[in-house]
């Protein structure tokens, strides 16, 4: 889903130095895609970008992630995003369709039951991806010991429409910006923007969905998203059930990792910790 775009978000905070990943090239799902790994051991933490994203654009949470977990991280560039090729234009079912490559690319790599962590449109996926499974236990190699979501959408709202809209209107700024992580920004912007305004995706509704899922969720949001109203954040947790658990940040907007990097690499270790 959409970037907070402003001045610090183009000039990138320098805070610690990070871990040098191991990056490579998969393919799967008939896409190239880009691929990290962070920390030591075997991955359990699989972070999934938003729609103008990539894993340059998680900066060093996944690293202060590996570091403070003692757990392999896992991070990839979505097709069409960072340095990962493109594929087909998206549609309306682009998100159904990238949960299908998300449950490929941890076959792949032979990932066991790990913790989800999605940003935006990334946690949209990430709650396609759980519900699919029709149980989150250990019988299944591809089921996920929990999920969090930071700023994700279960359904779209008017708001959210009216925030991409204008992006479409000046959009100049934004692609430059976007053009420091992405090989086709350009490209990019037009795909995702245009969807998400679309009258074809004005209907994308997934709460009668994530009712299938099963695993402890953790539904972040901040309290001054100008994406979303409070509503994504308690329509998405209640339409999960008793499994979630809503947790909204005080004075934080859409991007909660670049805005409070400690505190969202705090949230997410203590809910890893709270499943193992």
């Amino acid at each position: 889903m959409p970037f907070g775009f402003s001045a610090g978000w183009l000039e990138p905070k320098i805070r610690r130095v990070p871990e040098i990943p191991l990056v490579e090239t998969v393919q799967v799902a008939d896409c190239q895609l880009t691929v990290a790994r962070f920390g030591s051991g075997p991955i359990k933490i699989v972070l999934i970008h938003d729609g103008l994203g990539s894993i340059a654009q998680w900066r060093d949470v996944p690293s202060q992630l590996g570091e403070a977990t003692d757990v392999g991280v896992l991070a990839y560039d979505r097709a069409g995003h960072g340095n990962s090729e493109p594929t087909k234009e998206a549609g309306p079912t682009w998100l159904h369709q990238e949960a299908l490559v998300l449950a490929e690319l941890l076959d792949h790599y032979q990932v066991e039951n790990p913790l989800i962590v999605g940003h935006s449109d990334g946690g949209s996926i990430g709650l396609i991806y759980a519900a699919s499974q029709q149980s989150c236990s250990a019988t299944s190699q591809q089921s996920c010991s929990g999920v969090i979501t930071l700023a994700a959408h279960s359904f779209v709202e008017d708001v959210c429409v009216a925030k991409i809209s204008e992006m479409r209107s000046n959009p100049g700024l934004i692609v430059i910006g976007l053009a420091r992580h992405h090989k086709s920004p350009q490209a990019l912007f037009d795909s995702w923007s245009g969807v998400w305004t679309s009258s074809e995706f004005r209907s994308w509704d997934i709460r009668a969905d994530i009712g299938a899922i099963t695993c402890p969720v953790l539904v972040v949001q901040g309290q001054v998203d100008a994406y979303a109203t409070d509503a994504q954040l308690t329509e998405t947790a209640s339409a999960i059930g008793d499994n979630a658990t809503a947790m909204r940040v005080a004075g934080v907007g859409h991007v909660l990792h670049h805005e409070v990097p400690d505190q969202v690499v705090e949230i997410v270790s203590n809910f890893f910790r709270s499943l193992n």
